[in-house]
């Protein structure tokens, strides 16, 4: 959310719509996150990925001049289009190129959004008024390179043929219960970042920017939490267990950091808890993904329904926790984001392959 201010003033446009210019980028994974899995299954992992890459950066450099609010509206989703791909078949790669250890390798690929939430907002917090050619020409560049990389570092990857349809993951329990799980904890992350600067800054009275940038670092240890739990699973610690613990120590701590009355110092401390225990939760489901798909073939597909649930996850928490918070304080806002966080143990308490040493069951497949 950098530069919503400039929109307003360099496009003339109202800041709900301003706002869309920014999130829009999350609407092609939420309206087709599952047929970009598909996709995936298909034609192999890498050639989407690559493609992922590629159309992005076409977007995000064709986006530095863009002339209209309109043009640039259209080049954020084919920019969200090329991110989704990357994003769905990333998680196949991932999985795939150290087959041993996917838990681990899994829930490290999924470190990649808490490093550019936290950044992002940190640098945005500061950042004077965008030069657009540059920034998309930089950044269609590293794109680029990343595709470059892709291509000559990993080999390409295919499940081998299966005659299942991509479909039958959407009448896969597992499946449907595993994508529940990460819209609702990635629609509390997402929004605990979008409600804890207003919180905090009007609680002890300080510049909102000031209050943004520290709680974009406090994010960032995210990292952590999202890295631990494969490492956990390749020890043997059944996933329903690390999920519950994680969620209940994250519920109190964000409790902590936005209902209790504790120092500011003390709130950040326990903002930045919250986030690498509820970052848990998504690393966690990530590297389960493998063993709720119906077949390897289809885990294309299961990553594509996830991506499909994170983005709509994305694209209500942020509006809907400012909204309760605008209406009703923050003890309720934060409530809402709790029983959201229960919901996501309910969504797979039922789950038998959650309650497993997948050691065992790793061991079986080979």
């Amino acid at each position: 959310m950098p530069h919503i201010d400039w929109l307003v003033r360099t496009h003339g446009v109202p800041l709900g719509a301003a706002g869309f210019a920014v999130s829009c980028v999350m609407l092609p994974g939420a309206l087709l996150g599952w047929v970009f899995g598909g996709a995936s299954d298909r034609f192999g992992a890498k050639p989407v990925a690559i493609a992922g890459l590629l159309l992005a950066a076409a977007a995000s450099f064709a986006g530095g001049y863009a002339d209209s609010f309109p043009v640039l509206v259209v080049l954020r989703i084919v920019e969200g289009a090329g991110y989704t791909l990357l994003v769905v078949a990333g998680t196949v790669i991932a999985a795939r190129v150290v087959p041993g250890r996917s838990a681990l390798a899994l829930s490290a690929w999924s470190s990649f959004a808490p490093i550019g939430f936290a950044l992002g907002q940190w640098a945005a917090a500061y950042a004077p008024d965008p030069p657009l050619p540059v920034i998309g020409a930089v950044h269609a560049a590293v794109l680029g390179l990343a595709a470059l990389a892709l291509h000559f570092s990993v080999e390409q990857i295919r499940a081998g043929k299966d005659e299942s349809s991509s479909r039958d993951v959407l009448r896969h329990a597992p499946a449907q219960r595993t994508a529940l799980a990460f819209g609702a904890v990635c629609a509390v992350l997402l929004a605990s970042i979008a409600l804890a600067p207003v919180v905090l800054a009007s609680r002890f009275q300080l510049p909102l920017a000031h209050v943004a940038s520290l709680t974009a670092l406090a994010a960032l240890p995210a990292i952590v939490g999202r890295i631990v739990p494969g490492w956990l699973l390749d020890r043997g610690f059944a996933a329903f267990t690390v999920f519950a613990a994680a969620s209940a120590a994250a519920a109190l701590a964000l409790a902590g950091a936005l209902v209790a009355p504790v120092p500011f110092a003390l709130a950040v401390v326990c903002f930045g808890a919250f986030q690498i225990l509820a970052g848990a939760l998504p690393g966690l489901l990530s590297a389960m993904l493998p063993h709720v798909a119906p077949t390897p073939a289809q885990l294309g597909a299961v990553s594509g329904l996830c991506s499909q649930s994170v983005n709509i996850g994305n694209l209500i928490g942020p509006p809907l926790a400012l909204a309760v918070y605008a209406a009703a304080g923050a003890g309720i806002a934060v409530l809402m984001l709790v029983l959201a966080l229960a919901a996501s143990v309910l969504a797979i308490a039922r789950l038998a392959v959650f309650r497993r040493d997948l050691r065992e069951r790793s061991g079986q497949a080979s």
